[in-house]
């Protein structure tokens, strides 16, 4: 991993200010759907970084809390993979990015496209900050491929900076 990349003034990143590194040798493009700032691709592999908006503002000991509560989390993570289908949760943990609480969890299921159904693997992270949801993913199809790039994709989220907080 080489270079950071920003999300600062991009039209979708909804005023949030990070930045990340990208890995070598894989594609930065801007995505067609709305709430996702960018996508990193490389063959039938993404990493992509998403920001919606949040029902409410949240500091970082009420995101902690949030987290803390297992109703609240698998109500959550069973929103985030309604498009699975047989979704199975390999594994969740609370954990911290850059200082923000973050629901992490890897799961997999079956997707479809145009009739074509074939297995997905999934990794997420969703940072509860301030009013907004920071959804980071990396994955792609349910093969060995993925547990090489499964470290790729922690060590992308562990480089994420909110430069601001430290202004």
């Amino acid at each position: 991993m080489d270079e950071y990349i920003s999300t600062k003034d991009h039209p979708k990143a909804k005023d949030v200010n990070l930045k990340l590194k990208v890995p070598i040798g894989w594609e930065i493009m801007e995505a067609d759907r709305p709430n996702i700032v960018k996508k990193f691709v490389n063959g039938n592999n993404s990493y992509m970084i998403l920001i919606k908006d949040y029902m409410t503002f949240v500091s970082r000991n009420e995101a902690k809390e949030m987290l803390s509560d297992q109703e609240f989390t698998n109500e959550f993570i069973n929103e985030a993979i309604s498009f699975f289908k047989n979704p199975q949760i390999l594994n969740q943990n609370i954990v911290t990015v850059d200082k923000y609480p973050t629901l992490e969890f890897t799961v997999k299921g079956e997707a479809e496209r145009l009739g074509y159904k074939f297995g997905m693997i999934m990794k997420f992270w969703f940072i509860f900050y301030e009013d907004k949801i920071i959804a980071l993913q990396g994955g792609g199809i349910d093969n060995a491929e993925f547990k090489v790039l499964e470290h790729l994709y922690s060590s992308i989220t562990n480089s994420v900076v909110f430069p601001e907080q430290y202004n």
